[in-house]
């Protein structure tokens, strides 16, 4: 049996190919499968130990990874969740949301008291209507009165 032939087989057994429509793809996984191959063969060589190749790429997977990591820092993008609780005790006063250049005049965005729905059903309602001091979208009626006298609106 001849060297590529018996590549062949050993990667057949444990390739990471993906089911794609790809080419480029395919030739990449290949190719990282025959590195994977070669260096198991060169490993073997060197330090005289025998390890399945299953086992040698697992052991190539955690040092790579275990070099690599890099830990997920906490999304720092969008709104806090936090409740606000000036919300309940500050004076607070209607406004128009303010205008982007997308939609223009016609600016809305979703009321949050009816998106939560946890007095009532949930809804999707668009308001042209903000509570300036709290920074959210509120419908005039009811909810913007539910929103700054319920703790749980």
């Amino acid at each position: 049996m001849g060297a590529v032939d018996k590549a062949d087989m050993i990667n057949s057994f444990v390739e990471c190919t993906r089911k794609t429509t790809k080419w480029y793809k395919k030739i990449f996984f290949h190719l990282i499968d025959t590195a994977a191959l070669n260096g198991s063969i060169v490993h073997r060589q060197l330090t005289g130990k025998v390890i399945t190749y299953q086992k040698y790429r697992e052991n190539l997977m955690r040092e790579l990874l275990e070099e690599h990591h890099t830990p997920r820092r906490p999304s720092t993008g969008g709104r806090p969740a936090v409740n606000n609780p000036l919300r309940l005790t500050a004076r607070h006063f209607p406004c128009k949301v303010p205008q982007t250049a997308a939609q223009g005049s016609r600016t809305r965005r979703h009321c949050k008291v009816c998106l939560s729905g946890t007095r009532r059903s949930k809804q999707r309602k668009m308001t042209k209507y903000m509570c300036l001091a709290c920074d959210t979208p509120l419908c005039i009626s009811p909810c913007f009165e539910e929103y700054h006298m319920l703790k749980h609106y």
